[in-house]
């Protein structure tokens, strides 16, 4: 007996459809430009919806950069779990596959319009309450997974995760800010940033 296949849900996949497209305009017009000067047309226009859709979806402008901003630091999190786990499948130690998460996310701080649009506008846009709360959502919870199981393997085991979590998240956000936005001088500040982190990061691993 052939089974009916499950009916499509034509408007759930447009309003995805178009969400993404919003979100993938916004991104663009929100790293080269600011939230200030991307306008809510512009960044329709270039969707190819209306200004319209985007009220209903995020309410306002702010709506959708507080969206384009979890959208972004959930994707840093995938990337540098997937770094995390790649070390791992190959054989790696568990501290060798945490540290290439902590390289991940360096690297992605060496955007420096990714970087202005997390560090610098999006508590500034949304308030640090709001910011916060998305970093709690994303970063913090998948930072403090990880010092967990390095708990789990002996690693960190002195200190208590979820201040640690913080603590290590908030190094890395100043290590990313301290990186300058001429890229010509990006190469050896990113060099010496993961340095500084790392050597941070063995001093707590020693002490208990």
């Amino acid at each position: 007996m052939n089974e009916t296949p499950p009916k499509r849900d034509g408007r759930k996949e447009n309003a995805s459809n178009t969400q993404a497209a919003l979100q993938l305009a916004a991104l663009e017009w929100f790293s080269a430009y600011g939230y200030e000067k991307a306008s809510v047309g512009s960044i329709c226009a270039d969707a190819n919806v209306t200004a319209g859709a985007l009220y209903h979806h995020y309410g306002d402008k702010k709506g959708l950069f507080a969206a384009v901003v979890e959208q972004v630091d959930a994707r840093l999190v995938q990337q540098a779990g997937a770094a995390q786990v790649a070390v791992l499948e190959r054989g790696g130690l568990p501290w060798q596959a945490f540290l290439a998460l902590i390289d991940t996310v360096l690297q992605a701080g060496a955007n420096a319009p990714l970087r202005r649009l997390m560090l610098v506008e999006a508590p500034a846009v949304l308030g640090m309450k709001v910011w916060g709360e998305i970093r709690q959502r994303q970063g913090l919870v998948a930072m403090q997974a990880s010092i967990q199981a390095l708990q789990a393997q002996g690693i960190f085991v002195g200190h208590e995760a979820p201040r640690l979590a913080r603590i290590v998240l908030g190094a890395l956000y100043g290590a990313m800010d301290s990186l300058p936005h001429d890229e010509t001088q990006a190469v050896a500040a990113l060099d010496d940033a993961r340095r500084c982190v790392q050597a941070m990061l063995e001093g707590l691993r020693q002490s208990v």
